[in-house]
């Protein structure tokens, strides 16, 4: 994908996301290169991430004394967020198959992982704004996420062909239930991880 494809369907995304979720999924990218393309982008994500909350740190350090241990070690922050996203994929998939969708786990998995893309672009402006402008690096994290809510019901949607926002929005609602559930597991066993290696 040449500079100016790649730029062009970032802009697609941000305000004509079912048609971007067509031009991903029409790409029919090998499930391996999406499952790898995915963990890269939780490593890279995660150091970003690990960046920014160690500014966050040393301004106010007691700003993130009440997360989970996994948030403060990168490497297990990078796992917990490649299985966060696997089972992103996996329920908004299973989920909306069962609702009458059409969107097969590779369908899924390519628009997750383009969603990582530009998150970790949002990082970067938002870890540089933090440095110049803090309160416009506040409403840029704002405004980015509810974007990307509106950007994740337009590729759900046209991934499942449902044609209506509203089964695409119950579909994703449903998800979070199951992955709320899914993630206190796995971060109960990350934290005693981390508190057993301590």
């Amino acid at each position: 994908m040449t500079r100016t494809r790649f730029n062009a369907l970032i802009l697609q995304t941000l305000f004509q996301p079912r048609e971007a979720a067509g031009v991903l999924i029409g790409m029919d990218l090998p499930r391996q290169w999406l499952w790898m393309a995915l963990a890269l982008m939780s490593v890279l994500n995660a150091i970003v991430y690990s960046l920014s909350l160690q500014m966050t740190a040393s301004g106010d350090p007691t700003a993130t004394a009440l997360m989970p241990p996994a948030f403060h070690a990168p490497l297990l922050f990078a796992i917990f967020l490649f299985g966060a996203l696997a089972i992103t994929v996996l329920t908004l998939t299973w989920i909306g198959q069962r609702l009458g969708g059409r969107a097969e786990m590779d369908d899924i998995l390519v628009l997750i992982g383009w969603l990582q893309v530009l998150r970790l672009i949002l990082q970067v402006v938002v870890v540089v704004l933090v440095l110049v402008v803090p309160v416009l690096g506040a409403m840029v994290i704002f405004v980015g996420s509810l974007w990307g809510i509106y950007i994740l019901v337009g590729f759900v949607d046209a991934a499942h062909r449902f044609d209506n926002m509203f089964k695409a929005v119950g579909v994703i609602l449903l998800s979070l239930i199951a992955m709320a559930v899914a993630l206190s597991i796995v971060l109960s066993v990350l934290g005693v991880a981390v508190v057993g290696g301590a």
